[in-house]
This record gives C-alpha cells, sequence and structure tokens, in this order.
C-alpha cells in the first residue's frame, strides 16, 4: 500500500515539475494576451514594417501581423507568438543593414554596378525585390553597407532591437548638377533634415560628397500613415491619396495610375513591398485616376461589324458548342487596334488559339484582350494610353477570316464586353 500511494506522489512531482519546466522554457503570447512580453513581439514587427502599435496588448491587429509575418516565413500560421516565431523575428532585427542609395545612369549595367560597389548582382536584387536584371536610368538601387553589430542574444530586447535598426542609414554620393534641394525633392524630404543629418552650415555640396538621408526603416509605416493624413488635406491637382484594399499591392497599384512603384516607394518613404488594407498612400506623377469598370468606361478598340456575340455558340471550326468569351468584330487584315483603356501590357505575343494577342492590364483585376492580330506594336511592360495602337488586325490563330476578338476579363473572369462600351 505504502509502495503504491509512494508511486502515485513521484508520479504527480515528476508532472508537477515538468509542468514548469515547459511554462519556463517555452514563450508563448496570444490573443487577448498581456504585458512587456506581448510588446516585445510588437515592437519587433513595426521594426520590420508591420502596421501594428507596441501597446503590450495582443489584439486582433497583433495576431493579423504576426500570421502575416509566419506566412511569409514559410512558419505554421496559427498567429501565436511562439519561440520560432521571436527567435525568427530577433534574427531578421539583428540581421538590418545599411545601404547606399545608388541612381541609376544612362549605360549603367546591374553586374557593372555591383562590381563599382562590392557587392553581387543577386545581394542587389534581393534586396531591392527586383525580380530581373534590367534596370532603367534614374531608377533608385539600394546597395548594403555594413551590417549592424549583432545583439547579445542572451540581454536581447524589443528596446535595444529597435534602436539598432534605427541606426540603419541611407547613404547618397553627391553627383554632378546635384543640388540639396533636388536631393531633397527628389526624395520628399525638408532640406533641413539633411542637413541636420549631416551637420550642413549651408547648402553648398560637391561631386562625390556622401551624404546621409534622413530615412529611417523603423519610421516608415509610421510616417506612411501619419503623413498621408498631412498630406491628404494639403494634396493638390498633382496628388491622390490611395487607400489600399485587401489584394491590392505596389505593383497593381502603379499600374492602375499609370506610375511605377519606385515613385510611390519615395512619395511615402517606404522601404520595401509591404502595404496593409486600409493604409493611405500619396501616389504622384500618375498619368490617370483609378480605373473603374462600368458602362461607357471603354472606348472600340476597332469599328466594324459584330460576327459573334458573347456567349454560348456553335464553333465555326470545331464544329461543338462552345462558350465564346469575347466579341469577334470583322475587319480587313492591318487596320489598327486601339487599347479600349489605358494600362501596362502585361502580354504581347503568340498565344496558342488566339494567334498574335495583345493583354493589357487596367488595374483591379481588369484586363482587356486583343487577339487574331497580323502585328502587335507594343512590347510587354509597357504603358499605353485609351486610344493607343497596340496591334494591327489580322487572321492568326485559330481563326475562319480577317478580324478582331476582343476580351474584356475580372480577375480573370470573362465579361460581356458590351456592358462597357459606349
Amino acid at each position: 500500500m505504502e509502495k503504491n500511494n509512494f508511486s502515485t506522489t513521484l508520479i504527480i512531482l515528476l508532472v508537477f515539475l515538468l509542468s514548469i519546466t515547459i511554462t519556463v522554457s517555452a514563450f508563448q503570447v496570444k490573443l487577448n494576451d498581456r504585458g512587456r512580453d506581448v510588446m516585445e513581439i510588437q515592437k519587433y514587427l513595426k521594426t520590420l514594417g508591420y502596421n501594428v502599435a507596441p501597446d503590450g496588448i495582443f489584439g486582433r491587429s497583433t495576431e493579423n501581423a504576426v500570421k502575416d509575418f509566419q506566412r511569409s516565413q514559410n512558419l505554421s500560421v496559427d498567429g501565436i507568438a511562439g519561440d520560432n516565431t521571436r527567435q525568427l523575428l530577433e534574427k531578421m532585427i539583428s540581421e538590418k543593414v545599411s545601404y547606399e542609395l545608388y541612381v541609376v545612369d544612362n549605360g549603367d549595367t546591374l553586374s557593372g554596378i555591383a562590381r563599382s560597389k562590392n557587392s553581387s548582382v543577386e545581394e542587389i536584387m534581393e534586396f531591392n525585390n527586383l525580380s530581373s536584371v534590367r534596370i532603367k536610368p534614374g531608377q533608385d538601387l539600394k546597395i548594403p553597407r555594413d551590417k549592424i553589430i549583432k545583439s547579445d542574444s542572451n540581454n536581447s530586447s524589443a528596446n535595444s532591437a529597435a534602436s539598432k535598426a534605427e541606426k540603419a542609414q541611407v547613404y547618397y554620393t553627391v553627383r554632378r548638377g546635384d543640388t540639396l534641394s533636388s536631393i531633397a525633392a527628389s526624395r520628399n524630404l525638408p532640406v533641413e533634415e539633411i542637413m541636420n543629418a549631416n551637420n550642413l552650415n549651408s547648402d553648398f555640396i560637391k561631386a562625390g560628397q556622401e551624404l546621409v538621408l534622413p530615412i529611417i526603416d523603423s519610421k516608415a509605416v509610421k510616417k506612411n500613415n501619419s503623413s498621408a493624413k498631412s498630406k491628404e488635406a494639403n494634396s493638390s491637382s498633382k496628388q491622390i491619396v490611395h487607400q489600399v484594399q485587401r489584394g491590392d499591392a505596389l505593383s497593381s497599384i502603379a499600374r492602375m495610375y499609370g506610375t511605377n512603384v519606385d515613385s510611390i516607394r519615395q512619395a511615402n518613404n517606404l522601404n520595401g513591398d509591404r502595404i496593409f488594407a486600409g493604409d493611405k498612400l500619396i501616389i504622384t506623377d500618375y498619368q490617370r485616376g483609378p480605373f473603374s469598370l462600368g458602362r461607357g468606361s471603354l472606348i472600340w478598340p476597332v469599328n466594324g461589324r459584330i460576327t459573334s456575340n458573347f456567349g454560348w455558340r456553335n464553333h465555326p471550326i470545331k464544329k461543338t458548342r462552345l462558350f465564346h468569351n469575347g466579341l469577334d468584330i470583322a475587319v480587313p487584315s492591318g487596320t489598327p487596334v486601339k487599347a479600349a483603356a489605358a494600362g501596362e501590357v502585361v502580354h504581347s505575343g503568340w498565344m496558342n488559339g488566339f494567334g498574335y494577342t495583345v493583354i493589357v492590364d487596367h488595374g483591379r483585376g481588369v484586363e482587356t484582350l486583343y487577339a487574331h492580330n497580323s502585328k502587335v506594336s507594343v512590347a510587354k511592360g509597357s504603358m499605353v494610353n485609351k486610344g493607343q495602337q497596340v496591334a494591327l488586325s489580322g487572321n492568326t490563330g485559330l481563326s475562319t477570316g480577317p478580324h478582331l476578338h476582343f476580351g474584356v476579363l475580372q480577375n480573370e473572369k470573362p465579361l460581356n464586353p458590351k456592358n462597357y462600351l459606349p
């Protein structure tokens, strides 16, 4: 009997000790938790650009930020910040780097820039989120410089990590013809801030001089939210305030307004591509307002007789009943085909069945398609205006005669073009 009591007591003691060990060693904060640990996670997230207020309260916004971070790092997406999530956050904070801002000049290549800056093409592409080695004059490139000293893992804290992140600097080498005011204007910075950051007593600068630009990673989101509100109140005809919608990306917003991602980043002091639903972005250097699909929002790409409407039909070649996802408009070969609305060319070339085809992205998931052409007139990646020629009609692909197949798609779903034409 005494032996059984001893065994039971021993088991209970072991379970108790194990529970204490797990409680002490495992870090975990989740929805509705409060305190210093929560604030630590929030400060890490904020420093990395997530829209989180470090108030020590684990609310829905913190949970969503944790999920976004976990998803981006291929962790288990549960919204709970455990040891793995915290350790990865600490690692990313400790590995922030300073960078030099380099403006691409005529004749520059990515490999040449990499050699001159003692860097590698791969490192520059990764640091700038580039998908190809193509660069253009006037484009800003961030060239990684000295890494921040990594924090001691035994003494790391949210405050020390955040302060180290703020030590990251942006450097700019003055070029011939630069002035302090032109540099400030192109970076959306007051001249006084640049002068203070470099202890300048006048606005005199010379070619080859290195300037520190007061752009700090940890301030990106705060500036994005606070300055956007003040700019919105003082916005002129040259500015548009865009409220980010779920599913928006900087690239799709740029296409929507006929501008480029770099201009949006500079106008909003963004150091990366991360944006959040509800954020307000200042859009400058835009060519048009946001595209809205509605009656009369498109123009006819060609003038001709409609030989096949949108909907079910007996296919003239396959001799079976199939769904026709556009309008067939009969026109002679060589007829100029016009863009039905402004946008970016996302396809220009041969497409099985459609022959020579052009697809234009107008933003918000809306695309127009122009098929069976004899020749394309625009290149992929180019911006086109409403009414601009994009192709010459023809009879290529699966076609029974010269005509244009005109399609409208929203989020890849075909729509009846007649609903959006005059």
